[in-house]
């Protein structure tokens, strides 16, 4: 027993080495750090300046031909969907990001001195998925806090105080899912300008994917199927329910209450409230259970073939020759 708590200790000891070490280097380069926050905040800008306009027609056209509703209450409605996506795509963009410390540290061959020292497989990478989740979760939640100073400047907030706890933890969860896909991704690569060009491409294209940009209720049926197998979709409709609920039954209310149900029901399908997962509709609850589902696979998949990723790398140790690492942690 005291042989085992002295091993965990160590362990333990390497692992808050490594993460400091992996938070220096980050923060040391000011230029990644604005820019990890800048990207999310760039999607925000966008959808308030051209995006906006567009959603609020497509609101307009789900009422009843003739009648008017308030325009503060549809613009609540968009505005919420808008901060859904933001959260949902920030998740990912900043944690791929992130990775950038562990692809710089193969391309230089300084994981491989990692390699042929005492410390296990498993606590490297674990090392490097604790520093991707705080530097993520951090830049997340500054992420967040400006999306609910811009609904509350705007007239737009409609969260209960027990809905913005909600969405701050479902934002947790959903960055612990981004971590540890992307930590596995980004062990495939070998040097900081591959990963930057899969970068610019997952950017480019998750937020159309998610439902982030776009209502994923407008794409092909194929689409959606895709679509719905990403954790980021189903993040992003956690999201929705817990912003968008509020403002949906304040537009709701405004019509007679014939019409209400067909109105709800069209809103909530045209806004991706909930997701069609391969001609189902799913609710949060499926959808939380999914990105469980996700998180357990991929920590096995990380501690085992993740681990064997660490040695792709281009370069040899900076000391000595590279020595095969002791497989003592995994047995």
């Amino acid at each position: 027993m005291k042989e085992l708590r002295a091993e965990l200790g160590d362990d333990l000891f390497a692992l808050g080495s490594i993460v400091k070490r992996c938070l220096k280097m980050f923060l040391k380069d000011g230029m990644a750090v604005f820019f990890s926050l800048l990207a999310p905040l760039i999607v925000f800008l966008l959808y308030v300046l051209f995006l906006a306009d567009i959603q609020v027609d497509a609101v307009n056209s789900a009422f009843p031909e003739g009648f008017e509703v308030s325009k503060g209450l549809v613009k609540a409605f968009v505005d919420n969907w808008m901060v859904s996506g933001v959260l949902g795509v920030a998740c990912i963009t900043v944690s791929l990001s992130a990775n950038s410390i562990m692809v710089q540290d193969k391309q230089r061959g300084q994981i491989l001195d990692c390699l042929a020292s005492p410390v296990k497989r498993s606590v490297i990478t674990t090392a490097y998925f604790v520093f991707n989740f705080v530097v993520t979760a951090v830049i997340c939640t500054i992420v967040y806090l400006v999306c609910l100073v811009y609904l509350a400047a705007s007239g737009s907030f409609t969260m209960t105080a027990s809905d913005v706890f909600a969405v701050f933890g479902v934002l947790l969860f959903s960055v612990l899912s981004a971590t540890l896909i992307t930590v596995f991704l980004a062990s495939l690569f070998r040097t900081e300008a591959t990963l930057s060009g899969f970068i610019g491409i997952i950017s480019a294209a998750i937020g159309f994917l998610t439902g982030a940009f776009m209502p994923l209720s407008i794409f092909p049926t194929g689409v959606q199927y895709v679509s719905s197998i990403l954790p980021g979709t189903h993040s992003s409709g956690i999201f929705r329910h817990f912003l968008m609920s509020e403002a949906l039954e304040d537009l709701v209310a405004t019509v007679p209450e014939a019409a209400q149900a067909s109105l709800r029901s069209g809103l909530e399908d045209a806004f991706s409230m909930q997701l069609n997962f391969f001609g189902k509709m799913v609710d949060i609850d499926v959808m939380a259970i999914y990105i469980a589902v996700i998180i357990i696979v991929f920590v096995v998949i990380n501690l085992t073939v993740g681990t064997k990723l660490l040695e792709l790398s281009d370069r040899k140790p900076l000391f000595g020759k590279k020595k095969k690492p002791a497989d003592k942690d995994d047995k």
